[in-house]
């Protein structure tokens, strides 16, 4: 493996569920190397690859397809803030998980469809009500999973400073 695919690799492994542009950004690389780096990778079985409609993600082959799930979420801002929402306090009405998330209705609908489709969240409906909860498996699976380097114990939902950036993620 060259210099490059090593220090790809490192990145990829660090970040389970990274996009592409992402990779490119933290390594530097133009579309083209980094393309032509990836697929040698990924021909010899050294990454992972997830491709989804206009998105293609990347992480380590240790990571099976549930975790690599949990991982593009905690990637995205709105799916982790919707995620450690309901960590903190399982069974949250819509209304009560936009105030948690300070986003707009129209936005945390759109990502709660994707992701109740993934299976992440599921939606209990009692009367008029619905409730939202995390399901089962990823509960146990949220505590190993690691996204910008950052540990997520669902048991703590204290605010973490990214030192690199300054930019604040929940965890």
């Amino acid at each position: 493996m060259t210099e490059w695919q090593l220090r790809l690799l490192r990145i990829i492994e660090d970040n389970p569920g990274i996009r592409f542009r992402s990779i490119m950004r933290l390594s530097g690389m133009k579309n083209g190397v980094l393309t032509h780096h990836l697929r040698r990778m990924e021909r010899a079985g050294r990454i992972r690859v997830m491709r989804g409609p206009r998105q293609t993600s990347y992480s380590s082959p240790g990571i099976n397809e549930d975790q690599l799930r949990v991982a593009c979420a905690l990637q995205r801002s709105t799916p982790r803030a919707i995620l450690l929402a309901l960590a903190a306090e399982d069974g949250l009405r819509f209304s009560n998980l936009v105030d948690r998330c300070k986003r707009s209705p129209s936005t945390i609908s759109l990502y709660l469809t994707g992701m109740t489709r993934d299976g992440l969240v599921a939606v209990y409906k009692f009367r008029s009500n619905s409730y939202l909860y995390l399901t089962g498996d990823l509960r146990q699976m949220l505590p190993g999973v690691t996204a910008y380097g950052v540990q997520f114990d669902l048991n703590l939902y204290v605010a973490v400073r990214r030192p690199e950036s300054g930019r604040e993620l929940y965890a």
